[in-house]
């Protein structure tokens, strides 16, 4: 593909692979090629999340998109866990956050055409999405068994392989016209406003991103008393806000833990050259995971 650029001469636009987990039509598809647009080449579908790291790992592909948490369902702990271990497992490959984004999660209940919800039996998708619907599921489909799926878009194409009115799917609308099933609901998750955050990553190769004013970290403070509150007060003294913190437990060191942060400067911030270097005179260890731009959240309905 060809666009022009701001001296109106024609210039290639470079696409990119980009590794995700879901099969076509799920949320991380919608959300990898609302981030890329016309940069996104192919889509390479994954099984789970540890096999979107392998492709990484491969050099199959230049980019992941991975979800880390929802408003209701929470955050996805086996992505961080990834993330982290990665930092400390030399035999692993490092990997570099280079962007994030939200998207809107519209959950559809999904089935055959003519399915009437009176004869629905089953209702098969990926946890998240039967959690984030349970009010729709305790009101309207009571007697259903809830059929867990690796993926959203996964469970529609289950539902049209078994050919079986009586079961369902949960998914995005995008899911049903793919493969070709009728929206018997729409909008049917417990939060109106039901929001997913994506993040986007690479292989770490020390690039810097341009205009990043949000950094992920990885903190190990020591076990002398207030260590992670000396750690957190060098950014909030700084005016740093700390968007997001949870500790990890460091493996087979009993009662050890390693604190993962966002917080909302960029890495070439002088004040976050500041907070690093007062957490290096505190002894403490850090690594960076990527400094990129913080994402807007969609607007709130």
């Amino acid at each position: 593909m060809k666009l022009l650029d701001n001296n109106s001469r024609i210039v290639d636009v470079p696409k990119f692979n980009i590794a995700i987990q879901g099969d076509r039509g799920s949320f991380h598809e919608i959300a990898a090629l609302k981030y890329f647009k016309e940069n996104a080449k192919d889509i390479i579908y994954c099984r789970n999340f540890l096999d979107v790291f392998r492709e990484l790992d491969s050099n199959k592909t230049e980019y992941a998109v991975v979800a880390t948490g929802n408003n209701r369902y929470g955050d996805i702990n086996h992505v961080y866990d990834i993330l982290l271990d990665s930092t400390l497992n030399q035999d692993s490959r490092q990997y570099q956050i280079i962007g994030e984004i939200y998207i809107n999660i519209n959950q559809c209940l999904i089935g055959l055409k003519g399915t009437r919800i009176e004869d629905i039996r089953e209702v098969h998708s990926q946890s998240p999405a039967i959690i984030q619907s349970m009010d729709y599921i305790k009101t309207n489909l009571t007697k259903c068994l809830l059929v867990n799926e690796d993926d959203t878009a996964l469970s529609c194409r289950k539902i049209k392989e078994l050919n079986d009115k009586s079961k369902v799917a949960i998914a995005s609308k995008e899911a049903a016209e793919i493969y070709g099933l009728e929206i018997l609901a729409e909008n049917i998750q417990d939060d109106i406003n039901n929001l997913t955050r994506f993040i986007v990553i690479k292989l770490y190769d020390k690039t810097n991103v341009e205009g990043a004013n949000k950094t992920t970290l990885i903190i190990r403070t020591t076990h002398q008393p207030g260590s992670l509150v000396k750690s957190l007060d060098t950014f909030s003294k700084r005016n740093i806000n700390i968007a997001f913190l949870q500790s990890f437990p460091i493996p087979n060191r009993p009662f050890e833990y390693r604190f993962y942060l966002e917080v909302e400067s960029g890495i070439k911030d002088m004040e976050m050259i500041e907070a690093l270097v007062e957490i290096n005179k505190l002894g403490f260890e850090y690594v960076i995971l990527g400094s990129y731009k913080k994402a807007n959240l969609p607007k709130v309905i």
